[in-house]
């Protein structure tokens, strides 16, 4: 059930009904049976595999607390934590390893013949499985209390906003505000709307007698926003990016460094899109989910980047991989080798794939020469006497260039087809940019790319100066423009796809 379809409207609508005129007690069993849902709705057997991570990561979290005996909990942690890992590790990577073996035997001169199980791979499964370890390893280091509710621990692994892609949440930062009811962060004892009473995003009640409260109004706006830039945008430039990356070999010049940098753009808007939806959802029943991305593409290096893109899988690395290998505290050759373990991870988290571990060795070896670099650089910034915005402009441009650089390797099928398509960047620059079928078609993806990043700029001022941009624009004006927006994504939407991270 795509968030952009008509199925999930009317299924996101009759659950919200539901959910506000059920008594409190019943409404985590309204939003876990939704989830259940949306979940089932790819293929009912899916849900065998959550209820089954769930479960393992509950039991776990309670006989962790139950025993006091360090070496027997250490026992329950790994326990929990490789059976959680096992569903993944069949349905996502089997066949990858089994064919890669499979290709070390035959280059040795052994006979083998790899067998390929044809299994569909449950999605979001790379999500709720590091969600699920996430949860056990705190309850481990006493970060957070286990949950004793069954109810709101499945409610946390299955909350369907977050579930297909994320953000993978953490328990302290979701549970409590499962156990109140929904509120946001800061909402007290709040435990959902009240009909016929308004809050504001801390919870509280201005009285005003609206149906509808701000933080309802915030999560339906941040919810169309996402719709827009998944199929408006998104999917737009996917028709082109489809073109220049199906036929690799055969684009040459602008038109493979035009694809390279609208699947940039698109990749960003189609996962970007999914957590406006994501969250613009949780807001709407009263919950605040985890920010997932702060304008990367605003990152002046790589380091900066993995900072403001894909925020929750970044931090799950770094605290539940990179610092348990000794992160910065080691000498610096084992330092190198935590770097590049954590990108390598991150690389095949994204794919069972080659394409997808190059893409993180390759975002590894960026981030350490940027690091290694960083004292030459500022001498020669120095010497130049070059500073200020002219700096921060170049580092910026500069820091883009190499990701879509890396993004070439994560879209292309084939290792060979991203470095053909890279090699065709630097001949022929004299032809003229491959078209769709309409010139029309693309010169609609190029204007929208060209909107998105003009929006994309002045909201990056705005989130800067601390300044709310709708709201600075009266209501007269602000409703008018929502609904030319409808009108647009009406007349220029086109059909949705599957996100990209589903496929993760």
């Amino acid at each position: 059930m795509l968030f952009t379809s008509i199925e999930f409207y009317i299924f996101l609508t009759a659950v919200w009904l539901v959910w506000r005129v059920v008594p409190g007690e019943w409404r985590t069993l309204v939003l876990l049976g939704g989830s259940y849902v949306v979940y089932a709705w790819w293929q009912p057997w899916f849900l065998l595999v959550l209820v089954f991570c769930t479960g393992v990561a509950f039991w776990a979290g309670l006989m962790m607390t139950r025993t006091p005996d360090g070496k027997r909990r250490k026992r329950v942690l790994a326990g929990a934590a490789v059976l959680n890992l096992l569903p993944l590790l069949f349905f996502k990577y089997l066949n990858f390893f089994n064919a890669s073996l499979g290709e070390v035997f035959l280059s040795a001169g052994w006979k083998y013949t790899p067998f390929e199980l044809h299994i569909l791979l449950p999605v979001g499964i790379s999500f709720y499985t590091f969600q699920a370890i996430a949860y056990c390893v705190d309850v481990y280091n006493g970060r957070i209390e286990a949950e004793s509710r069954g109810g709101v621990f499945a409610l946390y692994m299955a909350f369907f906003p977050k579930l297909i892609s994320g953000p993978i949440e953490r328990g302290a930062a979701l549970l409590p505000q499962l156990r109140q009811g929904g509120g946001g962060r800061n909402s007290g004892n709040f435990s959902g709307f009240r009909i016929g009473v308004r809050h504001d995003e801390e919870g509280r009640s201005d009285g005003d007698g609206a149906f509808f409260g701000a933080l309802f109004e915030s999560g339906v706006r941040l919810f169309l926003w996402g719709v827009f830039k998944k199929i408006v945008i998104a999917d737009r430039l996917g028709m082109y990016v489809d073109m220049v990356f199906g036929d690799p070999q055969m684009m040459v010049g602008k038109t493979a460094i035009i694809g390279a940098w609208m699947f940039s753009l698109q990749i960003y808007c189609d996962f970007s899109a999914y957590m406006d939806m994501a969250i613009g959802c949780g807001r709407m029943f009263g919950f605040e989910l985890s920010r997932n991305f702060n304008f990367p593409y605003m990152a002046r290096s790589v380091r900066e980047f993995w900072r403001r893109w894909h925020i929750t899988l970044t931090s799950w690395f770094r605290d539940y991989v990179y610092i348990p290998l000794g992160g910065r505290r080691v000498a610096t050759g084992r330092w190198v080798l935590n770097i590049m373990a954590v990108f390598l991870l991150s690389g095949l988290w994204h794919g069972a794939g080659w394409t997808f571990i190059f893409w993180g060795g390759l975002h590894g070896l960026f981030y350490l020469a940027g690091k290694f670099s960083e004292p030459w650089r500022d001498g020669l910034r120095n010497r130049l006497g070059v500073r200020g915005k002219v700096v921060a402009v170049w580092q910026g441009l500069f820091t883009f260039q190499l990701v879509t650089l890396a993004w070439v390797f994560f879209r292309a099928k084939t290792i060979g087809d991203a470095f053909g398509l890279i090699r065709n960047m630097g001949v022929h620059l004299d032809l003229p940019v491959r078209m769709l079928s309409s010139q029309f078609s693309t010169a609609l993806a190029f204007g929208f790319a060209l909107v998105f990043v003009g929006i994309e700029l002045v909201t990056y001022w705005a989130d800067r100066k601390g300044v709310d941009v709708l709201r600075a624009v009266p209501a007269a004006v602000r409703y008018p423009g929502y609904a030319m927006g409808l009108v647009v994504m009406a007349l220029f939407g086109v059909s949705s796809n599957q996100f990209i991270y589903c496929q993760f």
